[in-house]
């Protein structure tokens, strides 16, 4: 189930999130859900099978929200920012949001929930991820912004580094003002040129 045009379903996933972000996964019941969307336990059921699953519908509503955001962020014309702004800000969009969900007082147990129910789920996200990065640079480079033939490298690649480094940045789980920081930092020092 990724389309939740449903408003209903999109209620339930919006208030869910919230719960969980607020009580854990573990505290969080179907109740709860019931009460914090305004419509009944037994019709939270007609739109989802168990918890797992609306968990699991969060998973894949917030990282959808996060595309939009990263691809208007990339695609953003209009502005007069340099492609090293924009993936900092794509970046950070991306993983800032993520951090500040995992820094939060459920963040370990949601994190563990989400490894255990949204593996599949977070590979896609990654991919998706990966390839609105590769897309902007293969832009950039058009544009003559950058130059991947002169340093060997391809857009897809350069992609991949950038998001795994991103990676590397939020693992040690640092605040979120730090994160930003070094995302900043790193963007400004890749694409600086002599």
């Amino acid at each position: 189930m990724t389309n939740f045009d449903n408003s209903k379903q999109n209620d339930i996933i919006e208030a869910a999130f919230t719960q969980f972000i607020q009580y854990g996964f573990q505290k969080t019941t179907m109740a709860d859900i019931a009460v914090a969307t305004g419509i009944s336990r037994p019709s939270i059921y007609t739109y989802f099978e168990n918890k797992e699953e609306i968990f699991k519908a969060t998973c894949i509503w917030t990282n959808d929200l996060s595309h939009e955001k990263v691809k208007k962020i990339l695609d953003n014309d209009h502005e007069d920012w340099k492609i090293s702004k924009k993936i900092e800000a794509a970046l950070f969009e991306h993983y800032g949001r993520l951090l500040e969900i995992t820094r939060s007082p459920h963040g370990s147990e949601i994190y563990d929930e989400h490894n255990r129910l949204c593996g599949e789920i977070a590979q896609q996200n990654t991919k998706k991820l990966r390839n609105l990065l590769t897309q902007a640079l293969i832009k950039a480079d058009e544009n003559g912004e950058i130059n991947f033939a002169s340093i060997s490298s391809s857009a897809q690649s350069s992609a991949e580094i950038l998001q795994m480094s991103a990676v590397g940045l939020k693992s040690e789980l640092p605040p979120v003002k730090t994160f930003r920081k070094k995302d900043q930092r790193f963007c400004g020092n890749l694409f600086c040129r002599p």
